[in-house]
């Protein structure tokens, strides 16, 4: 590469063999041996010579890093197009349900409308004169009851006029189905907007928002090993966190037997403190493959998506083997951990033949983003 000098009249004949990787250095670049002793010093950890970093670009620009870069762009454009995706998606359900609501509260406030005329002007009145008319249509004649008939009581075939008492109850049943509406509609209508709101403060600056993944207590005091993997190993939980959680993955112990056939586990995440088919949040297949990293027994298995934990609420997961093997195994568990509280969960018919205890089982701790 030919030499090129630097432009600083200060700098006269000095090369620019240097570069500036700072991010949030003003005149990062590349830069000669003055600049960096003029503007540079504070950082000069993330300067480093253009060779050096020429270097380590021809070596990484093999067959096998290109093709692992092709891979991660690949997988970078296919998640950009599922959020597209996902987004359009649920906008249109947004806007539907809208919709939805807008025609329910017009529907709603139409027939509070209608059964509070009573207690305007003389809307009881002329609907009496209409109906003591001689010659009426059909269609008058339903309108007119229809307008009265809040003040009309039926029991065992009988008929009779709401009383005043009876009236002024009616009214303030009719206030407080309004003051309810009013109330649920401005609560949940403004929820959603800070909500919105939130998602845009994100999305205008998603790089700021550092996701950290935790890692929970490990819940077993003790490892061993020979655990017979071949049925559900399930076990309930609620999170201590003050606010939501994102559970993102599982710790699980390290299978001992070298199965016959790829071993992989279903996953199941349930709502509540039972193992019930109809209450699952999340279903994903983990396979695990020989060159999984073991530490202390442990291996991380990570979810396709992170699940919403809601504080305090209850919830299930559940791991079901393809086959049976044997694997390490906590015991003495404990009931509770610095941010979760555990308990046994029951099992619904389906799952009747299997069981578990919070003693012995498979998953001694989680992984979550806050």
């Amino acid at each position: 590469m030919e030499v090129i000098y630097c432009q600083d009249q200060d700098h006269t004949g000095n090369p620019l063999n240097l570069f500036c990787l700072d991010k949030e250095c003003q005149s990062k670049g590349l830069i000669c041996s003055f600049c960096l002793l003029k503007s540079h010093q504070e950082h000069v950890n993330n300067v480093f010579p253009l060779k050096t970093i020429i270097q380590n670009l021809n070596k990484a620009n093999n067959p096998k890093n290109q093709q692992e870069l092709y891979n991660k762009g690949n997988q970078i454009f296919e998640k950009h197009h599922k959020i597209k995706q996902t987004f359009r998606s649920n906008l249109i359900q947004i806007k539907e349900i809208l919709n939805k609501l807008e025609k329910e509260i017009q529907k709603q406030i139409k027939v509070l409308d209608l059964e509070a005329s009573l207690f305007v002007g003389d809307a009881f009145e002329k609907s009496i004169s209409v109906l003591n008319k001689q010659k009426l249509q059909k269609e008058e004649i339903e309108q007119a009851i229809e307008k009265i008939e809040p003040l009309l009581k039926t029991c065992d075939g009988q008929i009779w006029i709401l009383r005043e008492s009876e009236i002024n109850q009616s009214a303030q049943k009719l206030l407080k189905i309004a003051e309810v509406i009013e109330r649920e509609s401005k609560y949940w209508l403004e929820k959603c907007l800070l909500d919105l709101n939130k998602l845009y403060e994100i999305c205008q600056n998603p790089i700021k928002k550092q996701v950290q993944i935790l890692t929970s207590q490990n819940r077993y005091q003790l490892t061993y090993e020979q655990w017979n993997l071949k049925e559900t190993d399930a076990i309930s939980f609620r999170s201590k966190k003050k606010h939501d959680i994102w559970l993102s993955g599982v710790g699980l112990y390290e299978i001992t037997t070298k199965p016959e056939q790829p071993l992989s586990f279903t996953v199941q995440i349930f709502e509540g403190a039972n193992v019930n088919s109809k209450m699952v949040i999340y279903e994903d297949t983990f396979s695990v493959q020989p060159n999984i990293n073991f530490c202390n027994h442990i291996g991380k298995m990570c979810f396709n998506k992170a699940i919403k934990i809601e504080f305090d609420k209850p919830y299930t997961i559940a791991l079901k083997p393809n086959q049976s093997c044997l694997s390490y195994y906590g015991a003495n568990g404990l009931l509770e951990t610095e941010e979760f509280q555990f308990s046994e969960p029951s099992f619904t018919q389906e799952f009747s033949d299997n069981s578990t205890t919070i003693n012995q089982g498979v998953i001694p701790h989680f992984y979550y983003e806050e």
